[in-house]
């Protein structure tokens, strides 16, 4: 699978569907706010610039599918979901996820998510998911053992953001374990 291929998927409030140039805008406001990249593997963006090339990256990405979450009343991108690292031979792939703070807790990543999810172990026959956070970001932990992720380990040390080493606790999901 490469980003070329990136269909479109909807909810009930949202439409999963490809990154665009003109979300670049909405990259910035979601990249440049601290409180939503405490838990990332960056830095906070500083510049509209760097949001058009965050966004540039996303399309000339050939190993993952970057689905931006736009909400259907609206057309407002509020966030981003991806799948990446794919393994064909293993049927595995690794998962990703942001959301705009002013749109936390409203049950919005958790739409996207089962909506992925059910693509993944469905459409693109995946059988294992895994995914990464930092064991301080409790809401996102909370929110993938919900769909069934395990936590399988902890990789010390992993990423080095805002001058400070961090942590990464690694959860993975087996098609037969989701429960969306």
């Amino acid at each position: 699978m490469s980003a070329r291929q990136v269909p479109e998927l909807a909810t009930e409030r949202l439409l999963l569907r490809p990154i665009q140039m003109s979300d670049s805008s909405a990259f910035f406001e979601i990249f440049s706010d601290a409180e939503v990249m405490k838990y990332w593997s960056s830095e906070p963006i500083e510049t509209a610039e760097e949001a058009e090339t965050l966004v540039k990256e996303e399309l000339a990405w050939v190993t993952g599918v970057s689905w931006g979450i736009e909400l259907q009343a609206s057309a407002q991108l509020i966030g981003k979901i991806v799948l990446f690292n794919f393994s064909e031979q293993n049927r595995r792939a690794e998962l990703g996820y942001i959301l705009g703070r002013h749109h936390w807790g409203k049950g919005y990543m958790t739409e996207a998510l089962d909506c992925v999810l059910a693509h993944a172990f469905g459409e693109l026959a995946l059988h294992r998911i895994e995914a990464d956070t930092d064991p301080d970001n409790l809401p996102s932990l909370a929110l993938l053992e919900h769909f069934g992720f395990v936590r399988e380990g902890l990789l010390r040390d992993r990423w080095l953001v805002h001058a400070k080493w961090h942590d990464s606790v690694m959860l993975g999901l087996l098609k037969d374990d989701y429960h969306g």
